[in-house]
């Protein structure tokens, strides 16, 4: 009898025992899905860059974009996240849109660039009114918006706004006058990420008629290499005294027809008759060899950013003598 009631309260015990583990269990998987309800919640209302990122064609490594392209897309991949929206702020918004206008962001192309950056194409547009901005993301965070392409109502220009393979944002317009010529403004840009901002490399206005300044025309010139080098009035590079004998600072400007180019830095001396232009964040590289009194100047590649596709810098450059103010001499007066 005794062994009787000693394996009952066993059995008893053993069976509360169960219950007590598979309650707690059972507490546990319902605070679990009361957790993922709520982290979903979360995400949804939020921004996950995971689910932005996903919402893109894969990346590329170049990109290009027309006005016509931008006004008949048709793509319908909503970017709906609240937070994605204020990272487009009031002052850029209503630059473009007009004050309190309500925009719709699409995804369009996202490209891979340098430093664990991302750069992610967005057409936003409220009305009529249709804008492609470009949005970097580095290490997954959001770095800033810039005005990719805003298309315009003259009906002469086209815009082609292009990030080539040296990760150059280059905005291009072309006008086509009435007698049948065509004039090109062109605009270069280098993202910097550590900035966080755009950096204009090369400006040439459209129907730009300005006479070419020389930045550095009136700086010393004692080293034996400073001077001014021309194909032509138009197609010059001017060298001037730098830091040290080894380091000298450079302007070069090309024209050919509606194509043009410029660039100014320094140009470091490799051996006594060789140098080379090459600057951080610049994808073009130069190099120079002097030879008397003239310089034959190479493009080693990536300056496509620097100048219109149908000029070079490459050419051979004659060193024009300098003019040496006369000095007057008083005559001496006989008695």
């Amino acid at each position: 009898m005794e062994l009787n009631k000693e394996l009952f309260s066993k059995t008893v015990f053993l069976y509360f025992a169960k219950m007590s583990c598979m309650l707690r269990t059972g507490i546990a998987l319902i605070a679990l899905v009361f957790w993922s309800c709520s982290n979903e919640k979360k995400e949804e209302n939020g921004f996950s860059y995971e689910k932005f990122s996903g919402l893109f064609p894969s990346e590329q490594i170049s990109y290009q974009l027309t006005d016509a392209q931008l006004m008949n897309n048709k793509d319908t991949t909503a970017i709906r996240s609240p937070e994605f929206a204020s990272f487009i702020t009031d002052s850029f918004k209503t630059k473009l849109f007009g004050k309190g206008a309500r925009v719709r962001y699409i995804a369009m192309a996202k490209v891979k660039a340098p430093k664990n950056t991302i750069y992610y194409i967005v057409k936003a547009s409220s009305g009529t009114k249709k804008a492609a901005l470009l949005l970097p993301f580095t290490e997954n965070v959001f770095d800033v918006a810039f005005p990719f392409l805003i298309p315009d109502s003259d009906p002469t220009t086209t815009q082609l706004s292009t990030i080539d393979k040296s990760n150059a944002i280059i905005k291009t317009i072309t006008q086509r006058k009435t007698n049948g010529d065509v004039a090109e403004g062109r605009d270069v840009y280098q993202y910097v990420p550590e900035a966080k901002q755009f950096t204009l490399l090369l400006t040439n206005p459209l129907n730009n008629t300005a006479e070419v300044i020389n930045p550095f025309d009136t700086l010393s010139r004692k080293h034996k290499f400073s001077g001014d080098y021309f194909r032509d009035k138009k197609n010059f590079i001017s060298i001037r005294d730098g830091r040290s004998s080894n380091e000298l600072l450079l302007f070069i400007h090309i024209e050919k027809g509606e194509c043009s180019g410029e660039i100014k830095g320094t140009l470091l001396l490799t051996s006594p008759l060789r140098g080379v232009y090459r600057q951080s964040g610049d994808p073009c590289e130069l190099s120079f060899q002097f030879a008397g009194s003239s310089i034959a100047l190479k493009e080693g590649g990536g300056c496509g950013s620097r100048r219109g596709l149908d000029c070079s810098f490459d050419g051979s450059y004659s060193r024009k003598k300098e003019t040496k103010p006369k000095s007057t001499k008083k005559k001496s007066s006989s008695k």
